[in-house]
């Protein structure tokens, strides 16, 4: 089974980038500059890769589950690259994914969760397709295990 999955559309958040420190502050979105100390930190939802050093970034709020009549909807932080390209899978695993634990969340078609675990890597990779392989699953949601921010979604093809 083929999965698919990439990075948020990066045109919504391009005329953001221009807009000054009051109007960002005003929609509730924060500019930052990636740290030297960048790490595996900053994960950028349009690239699905982590921000360099240095690296303007803008943190916002973002809603990544909008079925109206899921109690499951949600929204979130979600950091944007200023020159991010976004990530078509290709048949490699998003940088962002294979770093660290992951809280993995099954949906089904009417945006119900019904399935849910921690995992890594392999066993990351390994669970996503057990459940997309599966009819009743619609997609499965990578989130951060810490923190429970939204990373991206897979899809079967």
């Amino acid at each position: 089974m083929m999965i698919t999955t990439s990075g948020l559309a990066a045109e919504p958040f391009q005329p953001l980038f221009a807009l000054d420190h009051a109007e960002l502050r005003q929609r509730g979105i924060r500019r930052m500059l990636a740290p030297d100390d960048a790490g595996i930190g900053y994960p950028c939802r349009v690239s699905l890769a982590f921000a360099h050093p240095g690296e303007e970034l803008l943190l916002l709020n973002y809603r990544h589950l909008d079925n109206a009549h899921s109690p499951y909807r949600a929204e979130g932080p979600i950091f944007v690259r200023q020159h991010a390209r976004q990530f078509r899978w290709d048949g490699e695993w998003p940088e962002i994914v294979m770093q660290r634990a992951m809280s993995v969340r099954a949906y089904d078609h009417d945006g119900i969760m019904i399935e849910a675990d921690l995992a890594e890597k392999d066993a990351l990779k390994n669970l996503a397709s057990d459940w997309l392989s599966r009819p009743d699953v619609a997609h499965v949601d990578i989130h951060s295990a810490r923190r429970g921010c939204f990373f991206c979604r897979l899809t079967a093809a």
